[in-house]
């Protein structure tokens, strides 16, 4: 027992003055108090006339019990008495109002007693195990106690005691659960401990500013690596006060200055309260970062937010980072906010959570023109992480206008790039860092992506120029690893492509054609990029067309089929399509067909020389046939010179052709032959009967063509057949070495006679004659000096002669100057041409 309740409490109670439920009560105080054996208890009993009463501790016994203020004059025996009264409180014996309000004013006077080294730890943990069963007990003496504890730790005036008081509510778990309240009807009601509109009525007079105000005076406040004020009310924390924080925006910025100095004075974490939310899933402390312009403590602030938090509630703090990050020249780059935080909120975290205006920022802080070198490095290792490298070939997912976008190459050209007026320009400052640095891989994948689209927004000379970039950017990648290769070479490959679709320009298609060196990866893009403006049969062949086919004859032969792919189609599949061009040709094709004709075979005897050691030739050689067959069995035999002919003829007859083990093709070159005899025997016959078997001996060989020599020129006249000789021997010369000076000189003298012939034959002779000609002008082997150079002049004459005045005069007279020109000619060679060029402007 007690002593203090012994020598103090007892002596003073009056058991006469009690009824006998509280008589029966008093019993039940000193059998819990151990004074059974004392004769007050036996006094109790023998006052107790019946044992049908009731027990009923009543606010008179109470204050019989309690209330005894001058026990609390010394601070002592005031803390033995309270400590006195646990188990009677456990019991449901509780203090009056009256009685309860003493011991505040006790607690209030001796908390420095209390918390001081004069109390020892048993007698603190005695004393604070009375406060706890009040303050959870059911009775009036639930709200007074609660009341001075949660008055006493917001005082941070005496931040001691307040402390004190904290650290003992925390290891007791004293302010936890519930406390109790009686209303105006002397009705009980039990209250949960969660910062409500109750919690503030009962504890801060109704006053929220009142509470928000102490709250965040305390947070900062406490000792550093310790359990404090905080900690205590963390399980307070409710919807109400998330509502609350929602509904006025000013406390919520309030509450981000006493956080801040919390976490970085205090050090210590506050991560509840920051990401405290409401019942409809609002965070309104983060919501709050977006109101305001930032300094770094918002940056750790935001730094430290929930990671469940909902996208949409975190697009404007994103903003406001960029912001930041962008705000005075970009010093917050260098700040230990940027280090630690900044840089983390980055890094941990994916595109599909950033704002479209990373993008802008990034291109303007790592400009290669205004960039900052420390800058640069991390933001290109930090978006290129996020903007490329995790999005693998494609733009990313972000967000912009508080949806998630797929960002398009053509909305970032139109809308975030805007260099569409300075496209050269602005691609040139990019250019000199080459395809290892992150913004041109990024600018490589906007223009694949808006690559369908690009003809819409750039004029043909902007994509020339973006052309010129991609092209000199691919060459760049040399320079980088095969990881960025692959990425990105075939964006740029089938960029160009895209940007490169009109006709003609072979120059720019075999520029792209060779980035096919560049790497594995785009090989075959590449081929079939060539492929497509090469053998195009959407579109109609030209001349260029067909002569580009058969001058890469020679990389496909000499490469073993590796360059050129492409030929193989066109010797398999375009042999009808070219006949078919060229029998709808007009003017007179012989001399390409002539020149086609021969490099083709010129291929198909090297292979056949070369199939018995690699089978590479026997399928080149294979694929030509297949070309010639198709061709020529749709080709319309008059397109064919007679030398083309007869140099067919010959090659087919050969031992190096074996065209003979293709019969198709060898009996087509054989109609072609017959066609010619029988075409020339029967012009012969018509014109001169007499000399029909001379005429087809002529057609049919040319070493025994033109026996003029013991001829007398007056009887030539204009015969037909003299006229076809002198252009067979203009076209085969070179072959044969036969040189008919005497038909060239007297061409020449009866010039007006031949053009007057030439202008009324229908079948293109004219043509032919001019054509036939100009080449002679350009063989060396003719030229001024050489053994054959007066069969040279007269066809430099009989050229001038025939082609002056003609729609075809300029175009020739400007050819023969550019190759005179061109340096590719001896002197005495240009002289003649320049002098040719001469007589046909005189």
């Amino acid at each position: 027992m007690s002593a203090i309740f012994k020598e103090h409490i007892l002596p003073k109670i009056h058991i006469a003055s009690l009824d006998a439920s509280e008589t029966k009560a008093f019993i039940s105080v000193l059998e819990l108090m151990d004074a059974k054996h004392l004769e007050v208890y036996t006094t109790a009993v023998n006052s107790t006339v019946s044992e049908d009463f009731t027990a009923n501790f009543t606010a008179n016994l109470a204050q019989q019990i309690y209330f005894h203020p001058s026990i609390f004059a010394n601070e002592q025996h005031g803390l033995e008495f309270i400590i006195s009264w646990l188990p009677l409180l456990e019991h449901g014996f509780y203090p009056d109002e009256k009685s309860t309000n003493t011991l505040v004013d006790f607690l209030k006077f001796s908390l420095s007693y209390l918390h001081s080294d004069d109390i020892s730890d048993a007698l603190k943990t005695q004393l604070f195990l009375v406060l706890k069963t009040l303050v959870h007990s059911t009775s009036k003496a639930s709200l007074p106690i609660t009341r001075f504890l949660i008055d006493s730790i917001f005082d941070i005036r005496d931040v001691l005691n307040s402390d004190f008081l904290i650290q003992q509510c925390l290891q007791h778990q004293i302010l936890v659960g519930q406390y109790t309240v009686t209303n105006s009807e002397d009705e009980l009601s039990a209250f949960p401990f969660k910062i409500d509109t109750d919690f503030i009525a009962h504890f801060f007079d109704t006053n929220w500013y009142t509470f928000i105000s102490k709250f965040h005076h305390m947070l900062p406040v406490g000792r550093v690596y310790v359990t404090g004020a905080y900690d205590l009310m963390l399980p307070w924390f409710s919807n109400t006060l998330a509502t609350f924080y929602k509904d006025h925006l000013n406390v919520a910025i309030d509450a981000h200055h006493a956080l801040k100095e919390r976490l970085i004075f205090g050090e210590v974490k506050s991560l509840e309260l920051l990401n405290i939310k409401t019942s409809d899933n609002n965070y309104p402390l983060i919501n709050a970062l977006a109101s305001k312009v930032w300094d770094a403590g918002d940056v750790l602030l935001f730094n430290n937010r929930d990671k469940a938090i909902p996208q949409d509630q975190l697009d404007n703090c994103y903003l406001r980072f960029i912001q930041w990050l962008s705000a005075d020249g970009g010093s917050h780059f260098y700040t230990e906010a940027f280090k630690d935080y900044g840089i983390h909120i980055l890094s941990d975290n994916t595109a599909e959570a950033l704002p479209l205006q990373c993008i802008p920022f990034w291109f303007d802080t790592c400009h290669p023109k205004t960039g900052i070198a420390s800058q640069t490095e991390t933001f290109n290792t930090l978006f290129s992480k996020l903007l490329i490298e995790d999005c693998k070939v494609i733009l990313p997912v972000m967000r912009y206008q508080n949806q998630d976008v797929q960002v398009t190459g053509a909305f970032l050209i139109k809308e975030v790039f805007l260099a569409k007026e300075h496209l050269k320009t602005w691609l040139q400052h990019y250019l000199k860092l080459g395809l290892k640095n992150p913004l041109n891989q990024f600018l490589v994948r906007t223009f694949f992506d808006a690559r369908e689209v690009l003809s819409e927004i750039y004029t043909p000379e902007q994509q020339n120029d973006l052309q010129v970039y991609l092209l000199e950017l691919a060459y760049s990648a040399r320079d980088t690893n095969e990881a960025i290769k692959t990425q990105h070479l075939p964006c740029i490959a089938n960029t160009l492509f895209a940007l490169c679709v009109e006709p003609g320009n072979f120059t720019r298609v075999n520029e792209i054609w060779a980035l096919k060196n560049l790497d594995d990866t785009i090989v075959d893009l590449c081929n079939q990029f060539a492929r497509g403006h090469y053998i195009n049969e959407n579109r109609p062949l030209n001349l260029s067309n067909i002569q580009a086919w058969f001058n890469y004859l020679g990389d496909y032969y000499y490469s073993y089929k590796q360059e050129g792919v492409w030929v193989t189609t066109v010797l398999t599949t375009q042999g009808v399509r070219t006949a078919t061009y060229f029998n709808a040709y007009k003017d007179d094709v012989g001399y390409f067909l002539d020149r086609l004709v021969k490099r083709v075979i010129s291929f198909h005897k090297r292979c056949k020389q070369k199939e018995t050691t690699n089978t590479i030739f026997t399928s080149i050689a294979t694929e030509i046939e297949t070309y010639l067959s198709d061709f020529l069995g749709k080709l319309m035999p008059e397109k064919l010179h007679l030398n083309t002919i007869t140099y067919l003829y010959e090659y087919s007859n050969s031992d190096d052709s074996r065209f003979s083990s293709n019969d198709v093709l060898y009996d087509q070159i054989e109609s072609y032959s017959q066609f010619v005899l029988n075409s020339e025997a029967s012009t012969a016959e018509k014109s001169n009967p007499e000399h029909a078997t001379e005429s087809v001996t002529i057609a049919k060989n040319t070493d025994d063509a033109m026996p003029l020599s013991d001829t007398n020129m007056n009887a030539v006249a204009m015969n037909p057949h003299y006229i076809k000789a002198l252009l067979t021997n203009l076209e085969t010369y070179k072959n044969t070495g036969v040189y008919e000076t005497k038909l060239l000189a007297f061409f020449n003298e009866n010039i007006e006679e031949l053009k007057t012939w030439l202008s009324s034959d229908e079948t293109g002779m004219e043509n032919r004659f001019s054509q036939t000609l100009y080449m002679a002008l350009l063989d060396t082997n003719l030229a001024p000096g050489t053994d054959q150079a007066p069969y040279g002049t007269l066809c430099r004459s009989l050229f001038a002669h025939i082609v002056k005045g003609t729609k075809m005069s300029t175009s020739y007279g400007m050819g023969l100057q550019a190759m005179a020109k061109s340096g590719a000619y001896s002197t005495e060679v240009s002289t003649a041409l320049l002098q040719v060029v001469d007589d046909l402007n005189a």
